[in-house]
């Protein structure tokens, strides 16, 4: 009753919320306050009609209908039984128009109530919208045949009422199937949106990204579950919740809070795109090094609607790059003794002048050995302690220390039958650092020696080029595919010729070579054909001197 005084007073109860007698008092209303408004016409009109006894009887109908409405237990019955209260509203209405219809006319009309319900509920349609017509037409005509034999003409000029509540039954079934199929339509599409809804909520909380969706203000839309925690990780100390511009986020580099206009959220705000920018958010053991990426998000009509904001832990990432680079760091420490002394006796004894030939041919061999382990430590611990090149620079000749570089892998050139070639040409002066520009071109210089066959060239050549000092090593050697030499400088990738080969190496040399020439603002390039031999091109700045 609360619900159905709602509805009519107040209109805020929705039709379809209420229980089916609520339903069924409310769609009989109509009749009855329609009904109450003639009784008060007639007695302001014609009064003695009123007192009438098909007029009390007609009232009387209506309310006992009324009552029935309230009465009946509609929520235990078959759906669709309530339709019976419609097809007994055409007795109080045929009773009430011959009592009254001198005094008011068109009380016929008043059958537009239960066509409309009956034909709006959607039931059988053809058969109510049958007995809708059937029943109005009883109305119209049972007053003809209760005073005699009713003539033709009669009968067809009550026909225009039930022709209209055709009509009438007619649109409001056709409205009534399309808002009812439009219905089926939005509670598919809903459940459907729904569905979605949950799967999307699933899916972003069991990724280990943390994912935020802003509009176009900075006010959160979506959360998942792993950014939730971000958050509670970024919070200041003591605090149980903060907005966005309370968050301790720092600068990994400095450790201090990033500005306001450089936070994740704030230049995801103003509209910028980024991608993988680390970001430390909270203090203390608790703390959490993420890496954020942010892209506009758009809406129908293409104009921006917000951003989507996703933030990857890697706090665990850089613990376990650490620890490599410590355990890599503390290894070569501990290899490069022993190698050193091993290179040092066998260089001693080869020095011994008695020493037999098979003897000293089995030394080479070792000290050969024992320098290329030699050079593989020094990459891995400068891989690992990340100094690749120096800051300390000065004056240098690449022309020069490509000549020497070539002049000191000749006894290696000999001992594999190759032939090394060097045309290192005039001064070409840089700045640099002298140890890793060395290490560098010991270094082309050596793999091209290891990828080379019996019998090939090797060619070092030193050249001014368009103001910078270029030095290149050319081999004739196994080569390499397209696809390794796009991959050529990243560390600890091998060629899968170089794996074939089964030619020792570990990938790290031209890593290590590409970042110094880098530092050094210059270029490490590579140009190779499978099977026929590579070249690599170390460009570095000549200096002012030049």
């Amino acid at each position: 009753m609360e619900k159905l005084l709602d509805a009519l007073l107040l209109g805020r109860a929705k039709f379809h919320e209420l229980p089916m007698t609520g339903r069924v008092v409310l769609s009989q209303l109509p009749l009855n306050i329609t009904l109450l408004l003639v009784l008060l016409i007639v007695l302001m009109v014609d009064a003695p009609v009123a007192a009438t006894a098909g007029f009390l009887w007609g009232q009387a109908a209506a309310a006992a209908l009324l009552l029935a409405c309230l009465a009946v237990p509609w929520d235990r019955l078959p759906y669709g039984s309530f339709l019976v209260i419609p097809l007994l509203d055409f007795i109080p209405v045929g009773i009430l128009r011959p009592s009254a219809g001198d005094t008011l006319g068109g009380l016929g009309l008043l059958a537009v109530f239960p066509v409309m319900w009956i034909a709006g509920s959607g039931l059988w349609p053809k058969a109510g919208l049958a007995a809708g017509t059937a029943a109005t037409l009883a109305v119209v005509w049972w007053p003809l045949f209760s005073t005699g034999a009713p003539s033709p003409k009669q009968l067809v000029s009550q026909l225009l009422v039930p022709i209209m509540m055709f009509a009438i039954g007619v649109a409001v079934s056709v409205m009534t199937r399309s808002g009812m199929a439009q219905q089926r339509q939005v509670e598919d599409l809903l459940a459907r949106s729904e569905l979605r809804q949950e799967m999307l909520d699933t899916v972003l909380d069991a990724v280990d990204v943390g994912v935020v969706v802003i509009d176009a203000d900075g006010n959160d839309l979506l959360m998942n579950r792993r950014q939730r925690e971000l958050h509670a990780a970024a919070l200041p100390y003591g605090t149980q919740d903060a907005p966005e511009q309370r968050l301790l986020v720092l600068d990994p580099e400095t450790g201090a809070l990033v500005d306001p206009e450089r936070r994740p959220a704030r230049r995801a705000i103003d509209g910028e795109t980024f991608s993988h920018e680390v970001y430390i958010l909270g203090e203390g053991p608790d703390a959490r090094t993420v890496s954020a990426s942010a892209r506009p998000l758009r809406g129908p009509q293409g104009s921006r609607a917000g951003s989507v904001l996703v933030f990857s832990d890697i706090t665990e990432i850089l613990e376990a790059v650490k620890a490599k680079d410590s355990f890599l760091g503390s290894m070569s420490h501990e290899f490069r003794t022993p190698l050193t002394s091993i290179r040092g006796y066998a260089e001693l004894l080869m020095d011994d002048d008695g020493l037999p030939a098979y003897a000293r041919a089995d030394l080479q061999i070792m000290e050969r050995n024992a320098r290329h382990l030699q050079q593989m430590v020094d990459d891995v611990l400068a891989a690992a302690t990340g100094t690749a090149a120096q800051t300390l620079r000065s004056p240098l000749d690449l022309a020069e220390l490509a000549a020497h570089a070539a002049q000191s892998a000749e006894r290696d050139a000999a001992s594999r039958s190759i032939r090394l070639v060097a045309d290192a040409g005039g001064p070409l002066p840089v700045m640099g650092d002298r140890t890793a520009v060395v290490r560098v071109l010991d270094n082309l210089i050596s793999n091209a020696l290891k990828y080379s066959g019996s019998g090939a060239t090797v060619t070092v050549t030193a050249r001014d080029e368009d103001g910078m000092a270029v030095a290149e090593v050319a081999d004739q050697g196994i080569g390499m595919s397209e696809e390794d030499v796009s991959k050529a400088f990243v560390r600890f990738h091998r060629s899968d010729a170089a794996r074939r080969s089964g030619i020792p190496g570990v990938g790290l040399g031209l890593a290590l070579a590409h970042d110094v020439a880098r530092e050094h603002g210059g270029t490490l390039e590579c140009r190779s054909v499978l099977g026929e031999g590579s070249v690599f091109t170390l460009r570095l700045p000549l200096s002012v001197a030049a």
